[in-house]
């Protein structure tokens, strides 16, 4: 086995190569692969981040790096690194980031972050 590098970021260079997605708020940033089920983001949330109300198909998700507020249908938990999430189909939720984040996230709509470009 061999060691690629020290890693300037969480992720490894082939994630960071993978297309960027499009998001909404000032703070996130992602990179993705989907086939025609699923979309699996590698994220990177700023601290202080937060996600509005919204919901969407079945979220499954491992936070990796930092600390993550979610609040599901107004139940909220905290999770910390290695930490492991699931939001239901359709359920109203919201995230709040209270440090730089990294999340690897997978859902059931390939469509739900568009690639950039």
């Amino acid at each position: 086995m061999e060691r690629l590098q020290v890693a300037s970021s969480v992720w490894p260079e082939e994630v960071l190569k993978l297309p960027a997605i499009e998001f909404h708020i000032s703070g996130v940033t992602g990179h993705s692969l989907k086939n025609h089920e699923k979309q699996v983001t590698f994220f990177r949330f700023d601290e202080g981040v937060t996600v509005p109300d919204h919901s969407h198909g079945a979220q499954w998700g491992y936070l990796v790096t930092g600390e993550m507020t979610l609040e599901i249908e107004g139940r909220t938990e905290l999770y910390q690194a290695g930490d492991v999430y699931y939001i239901p189909a359709g359920k109203k939720h919201r995230t709040s980031f209270s440090q730089t984040s990294h999340v690897i996230d997978m859902g059931d709509d390939p469509h739900r972050y568009p690639l950039r470009g």
